[in-house]
């Protein structure tokens, strides 16, 4: 699973991983929602393949394989730093600590524990005060320099550290032209990962022309592997684009790959922005039968609803039904669909549950800062 480096790294300067084996193509990709069939073209992981159920986003499951190792063998370094990064993803940064800590204790070269230890400083770093931060940046780059000294073509170490480099001030050790060398490196070991670095660079930069060139350049790569799909998608789903273009490379992935609920998403999104109400339905059905615990897509179709200011009675019952299950690791939050759910009611003029919503989502997570904004606004 690919973490988003640029969120957590740049809130702290400012105060989403190696790629899983491709599932063949299908002969003929779908043209239309009703084609797609969201029946996996190959068996799914093994329980006990934590690994691959993380790069797949299944962070749940991950954990669970990754505890049952560890209670068979404490000593087991790779179930240790790959459980250090979900508990990183779940903001429980004493847990992420300890077990990163451990790992690099039980097997002192292993360049996952080095990095499993940068990623929990660096979501530490994310909500660590001013005076904090400068500490923190420098274990991000001391853990991911160990972790490149160990493995020098480790693709996550060499990511965070091209991050960390491009979006660090100058007093913290930024510095732009190494931040290129880092991503260069990533090109040369990861070509897929490495388009994709060259396209955050360029979002960054605002040059949105080299950004979609890259992003085909991606996806140019495997056509197969629908990571690259799913990013080059989301580019071109805005309207302004080329949304054609991203529909059919959304669903040409979830039919290769149905598992993979990024590509449902644009799909979600998109429909909903387009209003094509049978066309959504029927995609959301279909997301939920690829995979029952992934809700993701109900989520994303209600909150582009809500931007949009369509049909919130519509957006209420997807964020209900969104709800009725715990959210996997890493997706939207309880607190953040309450506060939309609380946004969905008050377009239907039911200003007492909208009320009630959004003041649960706060007292979930006090950080949602729109959620504050609409709650204060709700009681004046």
């Amino acid at each position: 699973m690919k973490l988003r480096f640029e969120m957590w790294l740049s809130m702290m300067f400012l105060a989403w991983a190696p790629a899983v084996a491709a599932a063949p193509a299908p002969a003929a990709p779908p043209t239309s929602p009703a084609s797609v069939t969201s029946t996996p073209t190959a068996p799914p992981p093994a329980p006990e393949d934590a690994r691959t159920w993380f790069e797949r986003g299944y962070l749940r499951r991950a954990a669970a394989a990754c505890e049952r190792r560890l209670a068979a063998e404490p000593r087991d370094a790779a179930a240790g730093a790959l459980l250090s990064r979900i508990r990183s993803e779940q903001g429980d940064w004493t847990m992420a600590m300890k077990l990163a800590t451990a790992a690099a204790a039980a097997d002192p070269k292993s360049a996952d524990a080095q990095y499993a230890l940068a990623e929990a400083y660096a979501r530490q770093a994310q909500q660590a005060s001013v005076l904090r931060q400068p500490g923190l940046a420098g274990k991000i780059r001391k853990a991911a320099e160990a972790a490149l000294a160990i493995d020098p073509n480790h693709v996550d170490a060499l990511e965070i550290s091209s991050e960390f480099y491009r979006l660090a001030p100058g007093f913290m050790g930024g510095d732009k032209k190494k931040a290129a060398e880092y991503v260069e490196r990533v090109a040369r070991v990861a070509p897929v990962e490495g388009w994709l670095r060259r396209a955050s660079f360029a979002v960054g930069d605002k040059d949105t022309v080299r950004a979609m060139e890259c992003y085909r350049r991606a996806a140019d790569v495997r056509p197969a592997e629908g990571g690259a799909q799913v990013a080059y998608a989301t580019w071109l789903a805005q309207s302004w684009r080329d949304p054609a273009m991203a529909e059919k490379l959304a669903l040409a992935c979830v039919q290769a790959e149905p598992w993979r609920t990024g590509g449902w998403q644009v799909l979600a999104a998109l429909y909903a922005h387009q209003r094509r109400w049978s066309d959504l339905d029927t995609i959301l059905a279909r997301s939920e039968q690829a995979e029952p615990a992934h809700l993701a897509p109900w989520y994303q179709a209600a909150r582009q609803l809500i931007v949009d200011g369509e049909e919130p009675a519509r957006a209420e019952g997807y964020l209900r039904h969104y709800l009725s299950r715990e959210p996997e690791i890493g997706a939207q939050s309880v607190a953040a669909a309450r506060w939309r759910l609380g946004q969905a009611l008050e377009k239907q003029g039911k200003r007492a549950e909208a009320l009630a919503e959004v003041d649960a989502a706060v007292k979930l997570d006090p950080k949602l800062g729109n959620a504050k904004k609409d709650l204060k606004r709700l009681r004046g």
